[in-house]
């Protein structure tokens, strides 16, 4: 009796826990720019000033994300002094590394900024299938992410993601939010990756007023 009220207990808090309570699902379908407005603006290139900040070491710059065509576009992070950090390719949703900087060639920064990034840039719900929740005017996309799932909380008259979840059956492991300006772009960026990998990422917007000051 003792084992059957505390898995009782679990399975209640594991359900008390999800982010999907008090949603309805409504459907099951592959996730389009239709559903969600992309993060990379297809018509002009976007400029962040960038803080990341990992395992205790701290980078400043500025990201450019950047449509080359159609099908492609570049995510390219230089120190405030002028140094190319990374330069990502994004082909077909599909990442691919073009240059880093020696001392972040490694394996494990690689594949975390790489998975980081794609959360950021919504690359892993794009083209993807999800399950559909909806309460009033916002709805939950959850997409299966290896032992994990993706939460990304969408506005239904913007189609902006105000936020982003990945979630394991107990806690969470990475949580984005995003802060939109008038023409729907995101403003400001927040990535907290908890752990044992201590990550944490910020971008803001910089205006093309402000480019050009």
């Amino acid at each position: 009796m003792k084992n059957l009220c505390l898995s009782s207990l679990f399975i209640a808090f594991l359900f008390g826990c999800s982010p999907t309570q008090g949603y309805k699902l409504s459907r099951v379908e592959i996730v389009t720019s239709t559903h969600v407005r992309a993060i990379i603006n297809k018509d002009n290139s976007l400029l962040y000033k960038a803080k990341i900040n990992l395992y205790n070491k701290y980078y400043g710059g500025l990201i450019v994300l950047k449509q080359i065509d159609p099908s492609t576009a570049h995510l390219v992070f230089v120190t405030e002094l002028g140094m190319k950090m990374f330069d990502f390719e994004i082909k077909n949703n599909e990442f691919k590394l073009v240059y880093v900087f020696e001392p972040l060639n490694q394996p494990k920064i690689l594949k975390i900024l790489e998975s980081d990034m794609k959360l950021i840039l919504l690359q892993s719900l794009i083209n993807k299938e999800a399950r559909i929740y909806e309460k009033e005017n916002e709805c939950i996309y959850v997409v299966p992410n290896g032992n994990y799932k993706n939460y990304y909380f969408v506005n239904k008259t913007s189609k902006t993601v105000g936020k982003a979840i990945v979630k394991g059956n107990l806690f969470s492991k990475e949580k984005v939010n995003y802060i939109y300006n008038d023409s729907l772009n995101a403003q400001q960026i927040k990535l907290k990756h908890k752990g044992l990998i201590h990550l944490k990422i910020e971008l803001n917007n910089i205006s093309k007023e402000k480019q050009n000051e």
